[in-house]
């Protein structure tokens, strides 16, 4: 349901900008956008997008915010138990981050989770299942709000501890390190927290 009230969404709005825009891509400029650390090249400052890629992504985060209100409105019924930690307004930063990622790379992420399991291969089904602790769940619906998971997405958490999934993005970057092959691109790994983890030490141990 959720997926069709965002493509007829796109539809109405997305498509009307369509005709209307004379240039099928968009240019964006990035200058001061970004610092870099202990990198021998920087990314390129400029980025151009078509306008079915930008229609993906703001169906993707359309799809994100109407789950997670409907996650609210649930777990405000007391339908949904335990915790249920909320990623609306926060949609843009998983989107863009899926964006740039490979299918090969990894990422873990904190137990504000539900829209990044949604971006890593997920579905509202098995977000909501998971919720409601179905076996249609991404964790088979025994991790609830903060466990999801899938490997064979290469998404490894949602991580109830505050900055603990640092450590376990440290081993991913390691292991992606270990595999990569001479002269092929290694794969990358993702570790997100938030300010409050910032000062765990575990983030500084690794």
């Amino acid at each position: 349901m959720l997926s069709s009230l965002s493509r007829s969404v796109c539809r109405n709005v997305g498509f009307r900008a369509q005709r209307a825009a004379t240039m099928s891509t968009a240019t964006f400029d990035l200058t001061g956008s970004f610092e870099t650390h202990n990198l021998d090249t920087s990314p390129s400052i400029s980025v151009e997008y078509s306008k079915d890629q930008l229609m993906k992504q703001f169906e993707l985060m359309y799809t994100m915010r109407r789950m997670e209100i409907t996650c609210d409105n649930e777990y405000k019924a007391r339908n949904i138990r335990g915790f249920c930690h909320l990623y609306d307004g926060q949609e843009a930063v998983a989107t863009g981050i899926q964006t740039s990622l490979a299918a090969e790379d990894s990422w873990v992420t904190s137990y504000r989770c539900h829209c990044v399991a949604l971006a890593r291969g997920g579905s509202v089904k098995t977000v909501v299942g998971e919720l409601f602790g179905n076996a249609c769940g991404m964790s088979k619906g025994k991790g609830g709000s903060m466990h999801f998971y899938s490997k064979e997405n290469n998404f490894f958490g949602g991580h109830g501890i505050v900055g603990a999934q640092v450590p376990v993005g440290n081993g991913l970057a390691f292991a992606n390190k270990y595999k990569a092959k001479p002269g092929e691109e290694m794969n990358v790994a993702i570790a997100c927290y938030g300010d409050g983890a910032a000062n765990q030490g575990q983030i500084w141990e690794s």
